[in-house]
């Protein structure tokens, strides 16, 4: 049960400079559901790799039984030619379900840019990041790809039983994110 989770310099570091930094949480593009990202709209867009947060993304947290809707829809992505590899602080060994996925494994945790470049280089298999993309619903940790000039889809957290801090943290990153981009983001139904 690996997991990259609790505190490190650069998750620290986030959260502090975020209301000092507008062009830490500027978002590509959000939705309310994954399931709203189109994998059209990313290949004509030029994305050839997505990094894809797990918790609070693809399932609530913790999940270990993914939903058809969402492994369907991360096949598609598949399916258009889009290489995926999960990269999740949390545990990564509940996520053999999402056939062809790469699972991101012993690199460092979510902000640190190494992290990143990592993921991109040995489990995507890239080398341009502006031809990745990153889907995540933390500004603190994923919306640190952000500052690799990595484009950010922010996802509106599916509600779940997740630590208090997790939940504080994230919302956190979520109002400077909305203080300094109000246009990206979609209207709550």
């Amino acid at each position: 049960m690996k997991t990259r989770e609790g505190l490190t310099f650069y998750k620290f570091w986030r959260f502090i400079s975020l209301p000092f930094s507008p062009n830490k949480v500027q978002t590509w593009f959000a939705v309310n559901r994954f399931e709203d990202i189109s994998p059209e709209r990313l290949i004509n867009s030029g994305v050839q790799g997505v990094l894809l947060d797990a918790d609070g993304v693809l399932g609530s947290n913790g999940t270990q039984n993914f939903s058809e809707p969402i492994k369907l829809h991360v096949q598609s992505f598949l399916n258009h030619g889009i290489k995926v590899a999960i990269y999740t602080n949390a545990r990564e060994d509940r996520f053999d379900q999402f056939k062809n996925v790469k699972i991101v494994t012993n690199v460092q945790a979510k902000p640190n840019p190494q992290g990143f470049k990592n993921a991109i280089n040995d489990f995507l298999k890239l080398e341009d990041f502006k031809k990745v993309c990153m889907i995540g619903d933390n500004y603190i940790t994923d919306g640190g790809a952000i500052e690799l000039g990595i484009p950010f889809i922010y996802v509106s957290p599916l509600k779940g039983n997740e630590k208090l801090y997790h939940r504080a943290t994230r919302f956190y990153g979520y109002v400077w994110a909305r203080l300094y981009s109000k246009k990206v983001f979609p209207v709550k139904k």
